[in-house]
């Protein structure tokens, strides 16, 4: 894959309806100089420098995957994060937060290494690497569906030697509510400049609140990773799930869009309940995202079996999804009804305002990175740009017709 040069270091895209992130709609005409957005105008574009005609498709900032495991028959530890950010790009993922899953410390240590190696080493033709999500090990050992004895509390001496060992790697983290110790580590994350997550955890109300009175802003993987809850006198009570849809300390709420891991019903729930602009679309894509169905090892000598969109135990447990973030995104709309311009938000504007990064990712405004691609009427993403330079060819993937797309 290469990325086609402008030695002037200037291009315009013109003549394109725009999608800046915030839901608006417009047509227009985007100015790129030195890999960031200068200018963004309505109408065509009219100096007599040439520019790229975009007519008949639809812009968009690069799409932002918060949670990525792996993908295209790669994972990070067996064949290492740069070839995964490669291939992510060709569909129109342009950063990346990848996942280590549950995996044991020294995994960890490892998994973190590659990160650091990928986020040190710029690859113009690669997705960004913004760091990695440890979801594990601080979470609840029985509502994990995969090596529970890779659990650890979140100890201060567990805590202090995350952060001493890979915490330049990692913008987010999980803590569970209701672990001994949650709230102090908690604390210790978000001094340190961590965000922290909540999921696999079946806490109370009380032990959810304490954890975002210390610091806890984000809710992972919405309606998927517990069991509910029930009182002595067999009533539902509340879950993580439903204080984070009433309480405005949870800032980002994170949904997983195959059609399995989550019910369009709960979609649907969240955002009538907290809006767009609290919502990140996220794929925990297993490393047989976009292969074909069929079995497949993990690194650990496990073999689970992709079937769709999802990948399953031999017992047929989920353990990941197999859509990449374009897939979810198409099937976020079909969920919802949203228009485009509206759900863009949730794979672009959202995910880099959880992580801080706002000013330099995720919108199609002055100043911001110009990591744009182009989709087609039916969705299909046609056209990347990595910092201004256009990738030559988009993958394969993307010629490929989805059931749930608005084809």
């Amino acid at each position: 894959m290469k990325t086609r040069s402008n030695s002037s270091h200037s291009i315009v895209l013109d003549n394109t309806v725009i999608w800046p992130g915030d839901g608006r709609e417009f047509h227009g005409h985007v100015v790129i100089r030195d890999g960031k957005i200068e200018k963004v105008e309505t109408g065509r574009f009219s100096q007599p420098q040439d520019a790229v005609d975009l007519s008949g498709l639809f812009l968009s900032p690069g799409l932002i995957d918060l949670m990525l495991l792996g993908g295209f028959g790669r994972s990070v530890l067996r064949d290492g994060p740069r070839e995964i950010a490669r291939e992510a790009a060709r569909i129109g993922v342009t950063s990346v937060l990848f996942c280590g899953g549950m995996i044991g410390w020294k995994a960890n240590v490892k998994y973190a290494r590659k990160i650091r190696e990928a986020m040190h080493v710029r690859d113009p033709c690669a997705a960004r690497v913004l760091g990695w999500y440890p979801e594990g090990p601080f979470l609840d050992p029985k509502l994990t569906a995969a090596l529970p004895e890779h659990a650890l509390p979140p100890t201060p001496g567990n805590v202090h030697r995350m952060l001493d060992e890979m915490g330049d790697t990692f913008p987010l983290i999980n803590v569970s509510p209701g672990l001994d110790g949650d709230v102090e580590a908690i604390r210790s994350f978000v001094a340190a400049g961590k965000v922290v997550s909540m999921a696999h955890c079946n806490a109370s109300v009380m032990q959810t609140e304490r954890c975002l009175e210390a610091g806890t802003s984000v809710l992972g993987h919405f309606n998927c990773n517990n069991r509910g809850r029930m009182d002595e006198e067999g009533r539902r009570v509340p879950t993580i799930e439903d204080v984070a849809l009433t309480d405005d300390r949870v800032r980002f709420i994170h949904v997983i869009c195959d059609g399995v891991h989550t019910d369009p019903v709960f979609v649907r729930q969240c955002l009538r309940a907290r809006g767009i602009e609290h919502l990140c679309v996220v794929t925990d894509t297993h490393s047989q995202g976009g292969c074909p169905d069929g079995p497949f090892q993990a690194e650990d000598g496990r073999t689970f079996i992709k079937k769709g969109p999802v990948a399953r135990t031999m017992e047929g447990r989920l353990v990941g999804s197999a859509w990449m973030l374009p897939d979810q995104f198409r099937n976020f709309i079909q969920m919802t009804r949203l228009p485009p311009r509206e759900a863009i938000r949730a794979v672009t504007l959202n995910p880099a305002a959880s992580l801080g990064l706002e000013s330099v990712s995720g919108a199609i405004a002055p100043g911001r990175m110009a990591d744009l691609i182009a989709w087609d009427s039916s969705l299909r993403v046609r056209r990347v740009w990595l910092a201004g330079r256009e990738i030559s060819e988009v993958s394969p993937l993307c010629e490929r017709k989805y059931e749930n797309s608005n084809d």
